[in-house]
């Protein structure tokens, strides 16, 4: 456990946490991160916000089982090599 000081920060209070402690529940880049604040039991409780992506919320309907029936793979014959082409 570490200790820490109630600091001023313009015409607001804050504590400075260190990276590792913020490192150790998932938040690698620490500024401008949305956080949730609550309080239980008297304690203040700090946790990240998990954002999705556009595109993450995009697929939220997706069904990769649904689609892979429905669209069976297939592999496709391009025929011999004609340049510098690698995979």
């Amino acid at each position: 456990m570490l200790s820490a000081k109630i600091v001023k920060l313009g015409n607001s209070q804050g504590i400075r946490l260190k990276k590792s402690i913020l490192k150790e529940i998932g938040i690698v880049n620490p500024i401008n991160t949305p956080v949730q604040i609550s309080v239980e039991d008297g304690k203040i409780l700090i946790s990240p916000t998990r954002q999705e992506s556009n595109l993450m919320r995009r697929f939220d309907k997706f069904d990769l089982t649904k689609y892979r029936q429905e669209n069976p793979t297939h592999e496709y014959d391009w025929g011999e090599a004609v340049g510098n082409e690698f995979f």
